[in-house]
């Protein structure tokens, strides 16, 4: 059978089970879809006889083109937590067998991917090699090895009685973890003290993964009174402040403080949101024993200035750390919520210490719907921003202001293509490449952001395409809301879907594929794929040519950008009751008992979309416009359930 042929018959198939199911809805051309067919809308607001967030079966929903590779529910060895005797620093090593058994352990949350993908995660003669995942999950953190996407096998799993890991972050050697405890044992999240070695409050913890079956902490670092909500980190070689002078390579840290601006401790000193760390001989250090105090020194700090903001809340809540694709500026993107998208330069940390960021980092670019200065690139006639008066970038329900999380693109794109794709393949416009002197403008770089709400009555939020080819100069070139139409309690229509409470549709993490590809995460909405790559073929420019340096107002529409699909993970499809069969804690409901509740996610290089749903575990998800024939992975579960 052809693609397209199995394509037109699960769509039918879908069509012909919707009257069957109160989650289905047909729906036409949203503002953003694809011409070809029609697709099952998988947003639902309203509960009633016909439809429960909780009915699990009525959420295996995907589009046509969207399918899964393999799944773990990341049971360890048949146990959610160690044996009592088990309280040191150390994880412990898991057992094939009980790969998709109960019980599922569940709380996850974020996930990070690391590896050697474009040589399909070869294991060098070294030893070195191979494509690992690192899932965070409250009381833990797993480890998994992905070499081979469809046969996931998880290598370890590392707990902590008391503990709030909702973010972690890896290494580029696959050797070192950072994880985070944010507001633990907080009247926000009250969870019992224990003397368990692992348990952490506030603080951010370095775990040694250089053996991935037995994962070791060995370093913790108090940050009251919150802890960070996010961290990342940098190597910097031959860095002039380094305090030994043998130190080739030097580390940084950078911690996202939720509470910016609030005293440290005691100390009486105000830290800003944006926290920078120097780590004196790096990881290995720790290892060699000439930093046998864990020491990190504060380094530098950013906070938003308010007289740059349009009112709001400036609260930190992550940032993303690249290295730009044409300045090769370190940068920090990073999410203020109301005070917006913040692009923070790192390249070049002092060589005396400015702990309280008086004048590192600075801020070198910034994103937000209305202006922030009386003139110039952010004022009234600049490009900067979005021609909106303050109350309406501080609108929620016009799915403006809390800007929660931001994911620059890795590569330049151009007409659908990047600098990842042959060069025989690229179009005529994008020239010799970023360098042509005639079509290196068509080459950009974009910034995707988006809100969080805890509950929205009118809309569920835009994804923001802001682009970033000049730092100093973002602006906007696209926006994206989540397809069709919502359903009110007395059963009219809605312009668009909303959020009735519980976070249930907002958009959550994203990550970039090539050729212009995003994935976001949506909660209860599921993972959804769209397409950036045209846009700067699609903008509409008021003098019938690209004027970047105008930005904003030198563009008469926005471009569209389009959906690619939607996966929404729902437990194993060869199981008939997943929740049953494989435990899942449907009464955790921090996720309101919601299945699927995808928090994390992450792109593999390889054409593969990583989920890391709250109750039910990891989703290894391959869109069809992502199959890479060098990489070709089938579900090998489907073969097995051809053969039963």
């Amino acid at each position: 059978m052809s693609g397209v042929n199995a394509k037109m018959m699960l769509m039918v198939a879908l069509m012909a089970l919707a009257p069957l199911s109160g989650c289905l809805s047909i729906i036409g051309d949203g503002d953003s879809e694809d011409d070809g067919y029609k697709w099952i809308d998988p947003v639902i607001e309203v509960e009633d006889a016909n439809h429960s967030h909780n009915d699990l079966l009525a959420h295996r929903l995907s589009t046509p083109n969207a399918r899964l590779i393999d799944y773990h529910n990341l049971n360890c060895d048949g146990n959610v937590k160690p044996p009592a005797e088990l309280d040191d620093t150390a994880g412990r090593p898991c057992k094939e067998e009980f790969k998709n058994v109960g019980p599922t352990p569940g709380d996850n949350s974020e996930i990070a991917i690391e590896g050697n993908f474009h040589e399909d995660c070869e294991i060098y003669g070294d030893g070195t090699g191979g494509c690992y995942a690192y899932v965070s999950s409250y009381n833990q953190f797993e480890i998994l090895d992905i070499s081979n996407p469809n046969n996931i096998v998880l290598l370890s799993t590392y707990y902590a009685e008391v503990a709030r890991m909702i973010d972690i972050k890896v290494t580029e050697d696959n050797n070192w973890v950072l994880v985070n405890h944010e507001l633990t044992n907080s009247e926000l999240d009250p969870i019992p003290n224990d003397d368990d070695a692992n348990s952490g409050t506030n603080r951010l913890d370095v775990i040694d993964v250089s053996d991935k079956t037995r994962p070791v902490k060995v370093a913790e670092w108090n940050n009251p009174p919150a802890g960070f909500h996010n961290q990342d980190l940098a190597v910097y070689c031959d860095w002039e402040g380094a305090f030994d002078p043998y130190e080739e390579c030097s580390l940084f840290l950078f911690g996202a403080d939720p509470y910016p601006e609030m005293i440290e401790g005691s100390s009486g000193t105000f830290y800003k949101g944006t926290q920078i760390f120097y780590v004196p001989n790096g990881f290995e250090g720790w290892i060699t024993g000439d930093n046998s105090s864990r020491e990190i020194l504060r380094w530098g700090g950013y906070t938003p200035e308010p007289y740059t903001t349009c009112g709001g809340s400036i609260f930190n809540h992550d940032h993303v750390y690249f290295v730009h694709p044409i300045t090769k500026q370190r940068l920090l993107v990073a999410s203020y919520w109301g005070a917006g998208l913040r692009l923070v330069d790192v390249s070049d940390p002092p060589t005396i210490a400015d702990p309280v960021g008086i004048s590192w980092p600075p801020e070198i670019g910034r994103w937000l719907g209305c202006p922030t200065d009386d003139s110039g690139w952010y004022g009234p006639n600049g490009g900067g921003h979005a021609g909106m008066t303050a109350e309406e970038w501080l609108d929620s329900n016009q799915g403006n202001d809390n800007i929660h999380y931001a994911v620059p693109q890795d590569y330049l794109i151009c007409s659908g293509i990047s600098e990842m794709d042959p060069v025989s393949e690229w179009p005529s416009n994008c020239g010799t490449g970023p360098d042509d002197p005639e079509h290196g403008v068509n080459w950009r770089h974009y910034t995707y952001i988006a809100p969080e709400y805890g509950s929205n009555a009118n809309h569920t939020g835009y994804i923001w395409t802001i682009d970033t080819t000049d730092p100093t100069k973002p602006f906007l070139v696209s926006k994206w809301r989540l397809p069709g139409e919502g359903i009110l309690a007395n059963g009219s229509s809605h312009p668009q879907h909303y959020i009735p409470g519980g976070y249930i549709f907002s958009p959550h993490n994203g990550d970039t594929g090539h050729d212009g590809h995003v994935y976001w995460t949506h909660y209860h909405a599921g993972a959804w794929a769209t397409d950036h790559g045209h846009i700067w073929d699609e903008l509409v420019w008021e003098n019938g040519y690209p004027e970047p340096d105008r930005g904003f107002q030198a563009i008469s529409e926005l471009a569209p950008t389009h959906t690619i699909g939607y996966y929404l993970p729902a437990g194993p499809p060869w199981l008939d009751d997943p929740a049953e069969e494989m435990g899942y804690d449907m009464a955790d409901c921090w996720a309101s008992c919601m299945i699927p509740f995808d928090w994390g996610l992450q792109y593999d290089p390889r054409g593969f979309v990583w989920i890391s749903e709250m109750v039910s575990g990891v989703y290894a998800v391959q869109f069809d416009e992502d199959y890479d024939p060098r990489y070709h992975y089938p579900a090998l579960w489907q073969a097995e359930a051809s053969d039963d």
